[in-house]
C-alpha cells in the first residue's frame, strides 16, 4: 500500500524505504543510474544512489568488471544477486578480519586492516554488511537498482533463505508500483508537453528534447517537414536532413547543455535560431527553433529545455513593399525589385530566371541592396521585407 501511495507522490519514496529499513534493521536502496552509470537523484535520493554505486564499484565479478556495470548492462531483472557472490575477490575471512580490526580500533581515525583498507571509511558497515541486490527497471536510458544491506548481521548470523524471501517479497511489491508510476509520470508529461505546443504557437509545431525524441506535434507540421525534405518522423525520432536545420539544433543544444535549469524571468532570454528552406513550391519557407520550458516546471528527469520546431509558410509579398524600400533605403526600382522577388522564392536562381535578368546582375542588385539596408545574408533581408509586409 505503502508502494501504490508512491505512484502518484513521489516524494513518498524515502519514506518506504525507512520503513523498510526500521522494519528489517538495514540499509535499503532504491537508486536510478543513467547509462553511464552516473547516480540520478530519483526515488531513494542522489547520496544513497552515490554511495550504493561506489560500493558497487569497489566489488569486481568473475568478468573482470566492477559489479555496478554488471548490475545495469546485464544482470536479469528481479533476481537477487547475493553482494559477497558478485566478488571474486571474497575468501569468506576478509569480512570477519576487517570486522575485527575495526572493532579493536573503534577511535583511531587513521587505523587502515593488514590489507591497507581505511577502516574508517563511510561505507565500511556497507562493504562488510551482507546484502541482495537486484535491477527492477531498465531502459535505454536508465537501470534502477533495489538492494538491502543487512548492516546489524554478519554472513554467519543471517537466515539466508529467510532474507531472500522477504527481499523477493518487496521487489514484488516495488516492481508494480514503478510500472504504475512510470505510466502515471508518462501521463502527466505527456499533457505538459502538448499544454506547451498550444499555448506556445498557432502555427505548424513540433516539440522535441536535446535528444531529438517527438514529444509533442501539430498534425500538419511533420507534414510539412516531409514535404520540404527538412526533416521527417522515424518512430518517435525526428531525422534532420537539412543542413541548417542540423546546425541550429546543435547549436541550441551546445549553449542549454550546461545551464538546463529554467532561467530566471527577466533576466535571460531564451535563446532561438531561424533557418530558412525552399519549398516543393519554391517558395521560401521560415523555419523557428525556440528554446522552452514547461509551465509548471516538469519533474526532475524533464527538467532540461526543450525546443519548438516552427513551421511557417511564406505568404505572397504585396508589390506595395517595393515602393516602401525605394522610399525609406533609396532602392532603386530593379533593387527592390529583386528584394521582393528573392524574398518570396528564396533561390537567386528562380529569382534570375523570373526576373529574365543575368546573374551577374542580380549579384550586383544584391551588393547594392545589402549596403543600402545594411543587411549582410539573405535571411536578414527576408525578414526586412517580411516586417514591410505586414504594414500593408
Amino acid at each position: 500500500m505503502r508502494v501504490l501511495e508512491c505512484s502518484s507522490q513521489t516524494e513518498g519514496w524515502p519514506q518506504v524505504l525507512d520503513f523498510i529499513d526500521r522494519t528489517l534493521e538495514c540499509r535499503s536502496f532504491l537508486a536510478e543510474f543513467d547509462g553511464t552509470g552516473a547516480a540520478l537523484p530519483h526515488f531513494g535520493g542522489h547520496r544513497p544512489a552515490q554511495d550504493l554505486g561506489l560500493l558497487l564499484k569497489q566489488i569486481e565479478t568473475e568478468e573482470g568488471r566492477d559489479a555496478l556495470q554488471f548490475m545495469l548492462s546485464e544482470a536479469s531483472l528481479y533476481y537477487p544477486y547475493c553482494k559477497t557472490s558478485l566478488d571474486r575477490s571474497n575468501t569468506g575471512k576478509e569480512v570477519f578480519t576487517d570486522l575485527a580490526v575495526q572493532q579493536a580500533n573503534p577511535a583511531n581515525e587513521n587505523s587502515s586492516d593488514e590489507t591497507g583498507k581505511d577502516i574508517n571509511d563511510p561505507l565500511i558497515n556497507l562493504r562488510l554488511a551482507p546484502g541482495l541486490v537486484s535491477p527492477i527497471w531498465r531502459t535505454d536510458k536508465s537501470t534502477i537498482l533495489f538492494g538491502c544491506l543487512f548492516t546489524s548481521h554478519h554472513p554467519h548470523s543471517i537466515d539466508v533463505a529467510l532474507a531472500r524471501d522477504t527481499f523477493r517479497n518487496i521487489v514484488k511489491a516495488l516492481a508494480p508500483g514503478l510500472n504504475l508510476h512510470f505510466q502515471l509520470e508518462k501521463h502527466r508529461q505527456n499533457n505538459q508537453f502538448n499544454r506547451v505546443l498550444l499555448s506556445a504557437t498557432d502555427n505548424p509545431a513540433v516539440l522535441i528534447n536535446t535528444d531529438r525524441d517527438i514529444l509533442a506535434q501539430t498534425p500538419t507540421c511533420l507534414e510539412a517537414l516531409t514535404r520540404s525534405d527538412t526533416a521527417t518522423q522515424q518512430r518517435q525520432k525526428l531525422v534532420v536532413k537539412n543542413k541548417q536545420l542540423d546546425a541550429a539544433l546543435l547549436e541550441l543544444a551546445v549553449a542549454t547543455r550546461h545551464a538546463p535549469d529554467r532561467p530566471v524571468p527577466g533576466t535571460e532570454k531564451h535563446p532561438q535560431r531561424s533557418v530558412c528552406v525552399v519549398g516543393p513550391d519554391g517558395l521560401l519557407k521560415r523555419i523557428l527553433i525556440k528554446t522552452v520550458y514547461p509551465t509548471p516546471p516538469s519533474p526532475a528527469r524533464f527538467a532540461a529545455p526543450l525546443f519548438m520546431i516552427r513551421f511557417t509558410e511564406t505568404k505572397d509579398v504585396p508589390q506595395d513593399v517595393e515602393k516602401c524600400l525605394q522610399d525609406h533605403f533609396d532602392l532603386s526600382q530593379s533593387e527592390a525589385h529583386l528584394a521582393r522577388h528573392l524574398t518570396m522564392t528564396g533561390s537567386m536562381n528562380a529569382t534570375v530566371e523570373d526576373l529574365g535578368i543575368t546573374r551577374n546582375t542580380a549579384k550586383t542588385h544584391l551588393r547594392r541592396i545589402y549596403e543600402k539596408t545594411g543587411n549582410n545574408t539573405q535571411l536578414q533581408l527576408a525578414k526586412l521585407v517580411h516586417r514591410l509586409a505586414q504594414l500593408f
